[in-house]
């Protein structure tokens, strides 16, 4: 690939696939709807503070969407999911008619983009680190729960193509973005992404709820409470999907996790409480961080998808549905995140149940 790249959105992913790709000698644009991190971005570039100390300094070209001109080979979409409808009308325009779309995304939005796209224009990349972008043009990298498994070696992404095996676009574009972060390619896209949707949806409604950040929420019995539960959720309502997975945030079986949820084992809880230590201090969730900014959360693509499925399939799902009520109120002012909202998370949760 040596056309035009554009990368829209350059929260904490973006800017690192857009700087990182721009300094490699890639032909990168890359559109940004946040005036404070265009601005941020266009004067003083992308700074990039990572887990071994070292900070990197990246300049890639920004506008805004409606800037955007020309045509370009390929799309990173790393937009918040409630604002891919609105990045696809402004970004299709400005694609060659094969040009592949990569969703950079949490939850799923690919059930979205093949229907506008293409299906067989589109891939996915489920991105496994973690970093927080607390001001414009700063990102910091941080040990995510997800990369706190200790007992699996994970790449920074895996890159798959959707209802389908990966053929010679998923190879190229892992080869492109592994001067980003390592990737490989994966048979099974929609199998990481709901192996990856557990992760998100167990953990990022519980910090926004409880105000914690990653390390602080495991080390919270009420929050871990409502992990558990949640994951279980999550695995019926993926297996209802037609999406079944045996390992959850890589250390833990898919029994383990029901089975705490039933009360039965607390192996699952006992080692989230253990990955507390090894997760950094300042990782923040993407929900948790939006709630700290006052901005509109993607707890909808999270718990919500999750709860809106279930009803689908006959699945129940109060937690989730409970933990998407919450983070609603938090979001219209109506509640504060505090530790002490947890409690109520769990008599919802139960009542409804």
């Amino acid at each position: 690939m040596s056309g035009r790249i554009i990368v829209y959105g350059i929260g904490a992913i973006g800017a690192q696939a857009a700087g990182r790709l721009h300094s490699a000698g890639r032909d990168v644009i890359a559109a940004e709807p946040w005036h404070a991190q265009r601005e941020a971005v266009a004067r003083d570039g992308v700074r990039i503070a990572n887990l071994d100390g070292s900070v990197e300094h990246h300049h890639p070209p920004v506008v805004a969407p409606d800037e955007l001109s020309g045509r370009a080979e390929l799309c990173l979409m790393a937009v918040k999911s409630y604002d891919t409808e609105a990045a696809l009308e402004r970004v299709l325009p400005h694609l060659a008619a094969d040009a592949p779309l990569v969703s950079l995304q949490n939850s799923i939005n690919e059930e979205w983009i093949a229907p506008r796209a293409g299906a067989a224009r589109v891939l996915g990349g489920v991105v496994l680190v973690n970093a927080v972008l607390l001001e414009p043009g700063r990102v910091t990298a941080t040990a995510s729960v997800s990369r706190a498994a200790a007992g699996v070696r994970l790449p920074g992404l895996y890159v798959g193509e959707y209802l389908r095996p990966p053929g010679a676009q998923a190879r190229r574009v892992a080869a492109l973005l592994d001067a980003v972060w390592p990737a490989e390619v994966i048979d099974d896209l929609m199998h990481e992404r709901w192996t990856k949707m557990l992760t998100n949806t167990a953990l990022n409604p519980v910090s926004g709820i409880g105000g914690l950040r990653s390390a602080a929420m495991l080390a919270d019995a009420a929050a871990r409470r409502a992990i558990v539960q949640i994951s279980a959720e999550v695995l019926r309502v993926a297996a209802a999907e037609g999406h079944p997975f045996e390992r959850v945030m890589g250390d833990f079986s898919a029994s383990q996790v029901l089975e705490g949820a039933a009360g039965r084992s607390d192996a699952f809880e006992r080692g989230l409480a253990e990955r507390a230590a090894r997760v950094s201090t300042d990782a923040a969730t993407s929900l948790l961080q939006d709630v700290l900014r006052g901005r509109r959360t993607e707890v909808d693509y999270f718990s919500g998808l999750v709860a809106s499925k279930g009803r689908a399939h006959g699945v129940a799902t109060p937690w989730c549905a409970a933990a998407t009520s919450l983070v609603h109120e938090i979001e219209q002012g109506r509640r504060r995140p505090a530790a002490s909202n947890l409690g109520e998370l769990e008599r919802r949760a139960l009542s409804a149940g």
